[in-house]
């Protein structure tokens, strides 16, 4: 009796074996990039050829030694690929017949590709516009389609679903809750008339409010140095949560159509809105980030699946002015009564010079 259990046991271990290198040499031999292009827009919500142009950028940080058992790099890249562009649970993931891996082998390719689009890509895609020629395009690109001059970007926040981190953590779990009652990364972003992301911060919690996140950051700190330099032409365009700044500039609320503030503010909503249509078109290609496919990730790796997708959606590849918090910064320094003044003053005057018959 003992000889016939030992080998049922021996021939299932035998069966599990075999189904295990026949999965792993199915894997090794799938290539995605064969697909038909519109399948496999369905599969990752990608173009065939961007995507192509990425994994090329970023095969040599993926390779794994010469282990025969090693995930092949486009593999990786895929694994990760559909995650941003469905949010699934990362088992069912393993088990799609492109990728035949388990969870945990999913859970380290999505770190390795994540960390590195974070660490050798984002610094090169996600650019706000520095020189004289760069900003002359942002401006020149909302001007031309909305009228509106003197623009470097568009700026609004927008809250990332996240599970809620442990309430012993730094920061603790509670400040992650936002106001629309769930647990979130607010996310501060900038684009330009063609939707591309020129400045990305999600280094907060979700009980943040954009205008913190906003005068905490390193593009308000550029930008008033700027207008401090003299630059009098330059400016962002936010909602009512932002406030009012000679380089942050608002609609006007309750005013006549007809008049100059009127024509301004109409004016003023129609280009703001490309950033609403940014995080719309980002959101519905990398659904990972919708708030019904919440991250179940810590905070800090959250917050770089939120960088990865950003870098994605962007096609160019350039220098990043980094959005990075400064220990030592100067907010003590900083009169924002004086800043909202001529926050007024920049407006009056922008209404004077373009929006008056």
């Amino acid at each position: 009796m003992d000889d016939i259990v030992i080998n049922v046991l021996f021939e299932e271990l035998q069966r599990r074996q075999n189904n295990k290198a026949w999965m792993r040499t199915l894997r090794d031999t799938s290539n995605p990039f064969n697909t038909p292009e519109e399948v496999f827009r369905k599969m990752f919500r990608f173009p065939r050829n961007l995507a192509h142009e990425y994994f090329l950028q970023m095969h040599q940080f993926l390779e794994d030694g010469q282990r025969s058992t090693r995930i092949p790099a486009v593999t990786q890249f895929f694994i990760a690929l559909h995650f941003y562009a469905h949010g699934s649970y990362q088992k069912s993931i393993g088990k799609d017949r492109d990728h035949s891996v388990c969870q945990s082998s999913v859970s380290r390719c999505l770190h390795r590709v994540t960390n590195t689009i974070v660490n050798h890509l984002a610094p090169r895609f996600i650019k706000f516009p520095q020189t004289i020629d760069e900003i002359t395009d942002v401006k020149n690109g909302f001007f031309d389609k909305f009228g509106f001059p003197g623009v470097v970007g568009a700026i609004d926040g927008t809250h990332i679903a996240i599970v809620c981190p442990p309430f012993g953590g730094i920061p603790p779990g509670n400040v992650y809750l936002n106001r629309k009652n769930f647990y979130s990364i607010n996310a501060q972003i900038i684009c330009d008339s063609a939707l591309k992301i020129l400045s990305l911060n999600c280094r907060y919690p979700g009980s943040v409010h954009d205008a913190a996140i906003w005068q905490m950051s390193a593009i308000f700190r550029h930008l008033r140095n700027n207008y401090r330099n003299g630059d009098r032409t330059s400016w962002l365009l936010g909602d009512a949560g932002y406030p009012l700044q000679p380089f942050l500039l608002l609609p006007i609320a309750g005013v006549n159509p007809e008049t100059p503030q009127g024509r301004y503010s109409q004016a003023h909503i129609r280009a703001r809105n490309t950033v609403e249509r940014c995080i719309g078109v980002v959101k519905g290609t990398f659904r990972c980030l919708l708030k019904d496919r919440t991250l179940h990730y810590k905070p800090a790796f959250a917050a770089k699946l939120i960088i990865a997708c950003a870098t994605l959606h962007n096609n160019n590849m350039e220098n990043e002015l980094e959005d990075h918090d400064d220990p030592d910064n100067d907010h003590d320094n900083v009169d924002f009564a004086d800043l909202y003044q001529e926050g007024i003053n920049t407006r009056n005057l922008v209404i004077r010079n373009y929006f008056t018959d």
